[in-house]
């Protein structure tokens, strides 16, 4: 165990692989005991992977944690590039060097109604607090966006408030996830909902300015690269909203670091 920079408590853990299989086009799920790990995740946390022992891939790969059941957790993942092709080839019985739970995860009010909101990578935290809100009785409404059907696992299911976007009209609502956000706005009192969103940086820009317009309380999960995962690095900072002009901005002004700060900022907060 080590702390990260604000002292809390973080577990290298060597987790065995239990399940490793393909969800959706490109996306796939593992599932790990990660009893270390599993113990103290909130939704919006993530995990630090060690893809190689050897020198490549050399950085650990942030993975946001999007299931935790008794001593294991789950990963939904997008495989574009070295580092998750090789996730994708791992089988069960792969042992996995992991550091976590990492960053602050959603602060979800007890007086407000949670709106979900994801497309692509982002699924994952996004999927953890869906799961979350079902374990306690707490009704939500989930929408996902996706370019197209092939991309999606989940059914399109308004009845259930379970809603699904695809680019490309091939499922659910045509159009983006924002677009969908919008299509449905009108079945909630928009005095008492907050919104929860996470995805690739051009859908929680879109998703930033749509909630910023109607004022709308909005908690997004920032996807940057990172390299250590625990504050040291510097290399995941996220630019802040600020009024002050910083001829020599210090980072603590105008920038907080997305893996302990965040990743969940609220949206008026960012630039």
């Amino acid at each position: 165990m080590l702390p990260d920079s604000l002292g809390r408590t973080v577990v290298i853990e060597e987790c065995k692989l239990i399940s490793n299989s393909q969800l959706a086009r490109a996306t796939y799920a593992m599932e790990l005991i990660a009893p270390g790990i599993a113990a103290s995740v909130d939704p919006g946390q993530f995990v630090n992977i060690l893809i190689s022992e050897g020198w490549s891939p050399l950085l650990r790969r942030p993975m946001s944690v999007a299931s935790r059941k008794a001593d294991r957790i789950g990963l939904i993942y997008k495989v574009v590039g070295v580092g998750t092709r090789a996730m994708a080839e791992w089988p069960p019985g792969q042992v996995v060097n992991i550091l976590g739970p990492l960053g602050n995860g959603w602060s979800v009010a007890d007086d407000t109604f949670p709106v979900l909101v994801g497309g692509g990578a982002g699924i994952a935290p996004i999927s953890f607090l869906h799961e979350d809100l079902n374990s306690h009785g707490r009704e939500h409404y989930l929408l996902m966006g996706a370019r197209g059907k092939a991309e999606h696992y989940l059914h399109h299911d308004p009845g259930k408030n379970i809603t699904l976007t695809t680019d490309d009209g091939t499922v659910g609502l045509h159009g983006t996830a924002v677009d969908g956000l919008l299509k449905v706005l009108d079945q909630f009192n928009t005095g008492q909902i907050t919104i929860f969103g996470c995805g690739p940086p051009p859908m929680l820009s879109a998703l930033k300015d749509f909630v910023l317009e109607r004022g709308l309380p909005c908690q997004l999960a920032t996807e940057t690269l990172m390299a250590c995962g625990f504050g040291i690095c510097q290399g995941c900072s996220v630019e802040l909203k600020t009024d002050e002009d910083y001829s020599r901005p210090s980072y603590r002004g105008r920038f907080k670091l997305a893996c302990v700060d965040g990743p969940v900022f609220w949206a008026h907060e960012l630039a």
